[in-house]
């Protein structure tokens, strides 16, 4: 929908980004932030290791004279956090961002004016969901933000609106565990060899670590797939009964075309690709997609990384890794790889056949192969 109050309804979208980092106190203003400043000037103005205690979507009416706001409304999201109240929302000028000491200030306030509300009960500022913050911390959201391109997403009544981009936000805050990381995957852990966590706190984790670090060789390799499921071929989309296979005298031309096509099939999806980078530190780095998850290892033994990329998908055969090419990479660093997954809307399909899950990997290979 539009906006939070009734003087800011349209204008132009500005792509930019309002922080108020004190929208408690009259005598402070705040900093517009562009696509390009995002993560760093943010990063620099907020602690970014705070964590979310917990998140609510609450809503207001668009005019004061609704009769009721569950139909025609603006959205937006609070959070607490161990020492603030924040306010994150979109409409159609930007985004807002706004952090106090007292929930009043960010709940009931929208750049240091009154939300628009009715005169009945039905017209109120209400609360409409809460989650728990899960220990994700606000650098994950700022890392959403960036990630997502909402500064450059020019707001749309119906297909960029608020709501849509809080239910985005507050989707992010409550979200499963998406990706396995493992920064020392041949190193021993008293808890464990790595740990489940979502794309943005990947992003500050990578970021963390390889900013030093330059890619010099890739390599593809892959792994045989177990191809039976229930009775069926597996590969994307598509499930190729077994009756199929059959040939009669009767239909032998028509079952050696069916087996044609399926040995087609075979060799296009019977193996599973993932990507090892080299660094000029002399570390790797292994990126692999399976059904459900991600995997991305660091490690200065590769075999080690070699042999943990198996064991992350039931439907790969226990052989060996068989590397399929290498190449010179380009002068960038793990950084580069996850803007090219994740950056957008890209890649983020929650479950996939595993026949299909090495084809990111041959897409990585081609962008940082050096041409």
């Amino acid at each position: 929908m539009s906006s939070s109050t009734s003087d800011s309804k349209g204008g132009k979208f500005t792509h930019k980004l309002y922080f108020d980092p004190r929208a408690d106190q009259s005598d402070t203003g705040g900093y517009w932030i562009t696509n390009k400043e995002l993560r760093e000037k943010l990063e620099n103005l907020i602690d970014t290791e705070e964590k979310i205690k917990n998140a609510s979507v609450y809503s207001n009416p668009l005019f004061p004279n609704q009769l009721t706001n569950w139909w025609l409304y603006h959205a937006f999201i609070i959070i607490e956090t161990n020492d603030w109240w924040w306010s994150i929302e979109k409409n159609a000028k930007g985004i807002t961002i706004q952090r106090s000491k007292n929930l009043e200030s960010v709940r009931d306030m929208y750049q240091r004016k009154k939300r628009t509300t009715g005169s009945t009960w039905r017209t109120e500022i209400r609360k409409n969901e809460t989650t728990a913050g899960g220990n994700k911390k606000m650098k994950e959201l700022i890392h959403c933000i960036w990630r997502k391109d909402c500064l450059n997403n020019v707001y749309h009544f119906f297909e960029a609106n608020c709501q849509k981009f809080a239910a985005m936000i507050f989707d992010r805050i409550k979200s499963y565990w998406e990706v396995y990381f493992d920064e020392a995957a041949d190193q021993p852990r008293p808890s464990g060899n790595g740990c489940y966590m979502n794309v943005d706190q990947v992003f500050s984790e990578v970021q963390r670590l390889s900013t030093s670090e330059t890619f010099t060789k890739l390599e593809i390799y892959k792994v045989p797939i177990s191809y039976w499921k229930d009775g069926n071929f597996l590969m994307p989309g598509i499930y190729l009964p077994l009756s199929f296979l059959i040939v009669t005298p009767l239909a032998a031309p028509i079952s050696i075309a069916t087996s044609s096509l399926v040995l087609s099939i075979q060799l296009i999806f019977s193996h599973h690709y993932f990507v090892i980078f080299e660094t000029d530190e002399k570390t790797y780095w292994l990126f692999a997609r399976f059904e459900t998850h991600y995997v991305i290892l660091r490690a200065s033994n590769k075999d080690i990384l070699l042999k943990a990329c198996q064991q992350n998908s039931p439907d790969i055969l226990p052989s060996k890794a068989i590397l399929e090419k290498s190449d010179v990479a380009v002068r960038q660093n793990m950084n580069a790889v996850l803007e090219f997954v994740w950056k957008g809307n890209r890649w983020e399909k929650c479950e996939v056949p595993v026949a299909f899950c090495g084809q990111i990997a041959r897409q990585i290979y081609d962008q940082f192969k050096r041409k």
